[in-house]
């Protein structure tokens, strides 16, 4: 059973706090295949004490920058095969669900981004008053791909 933080914030509120403007600006500027970062509605941002951020990706532009092979079952998913809802074509927590590659490959990248927002949200350099609230945490949530072509040049891994 989830744990309700003490303190409530509203959709809006993380959207117009400085402190999400910041995290979403310098983690754009720093991934650019961050093309996004979402916040959860109303009914689940206040589920957690930590805000759990949806973080948009084009996953072709990361496998540019880093060379990782799709695993070979995400063709379904960019095919458009299984429709999703929305402008989005798949979900998950880990990028090793996405990418055919060890998880100590992917793990420096998301650890890096964690910290990333972690290291903004303590900053001395943010007044407490342009903070959303001190017991309130940002954290990745999931990667959310977006739905767009398959460029011809991506890269799948041989099913097993």
């Amino acid at each position: 059973m989830p744990v309700a933080p003490n303190i409530q914030v509203t959709q809006k509120e993380v959207e117009d706090s400085y402190e999400f403007k910041l995290i979403k600006k310098i983690l754009k500027r720093e991934y650019p295949w961050i093309v996004d970062i979402l916040v959860p509605s109303d009914e689940d941002i206040n589920n957690y004490g930590l805000i759990f951020l949806p973080i948009v990706i084009d996953p072709f532009l990361l496998q540019q920058m880093e060379g990782w092979p799709f695993n070979y079952y995400m063709r379904v998913y960019f095919s458009g095969y299984l429709k999703a809802e929305g402008p989005y074509s798949y979900r998950t927590s880990y990028l090793t669900t996405v990418y055919d590659v060890p998880r100590d490959e992917t793990t420096p990248i998301q650890d890096d981004i964690e910290n990333t927002m972690k290291a903004i949200s303590m900053s001395p350099a943010i007044p407490q008053d342009l903070k959303l609230n001190k017991d309130r945490t940002f954290v990745v949530g999931e990667y959310v791909l977006k739905s767009m072509d398959v460029p011809e040049d991506a890269v799948f891994s041989k099913s097993t």
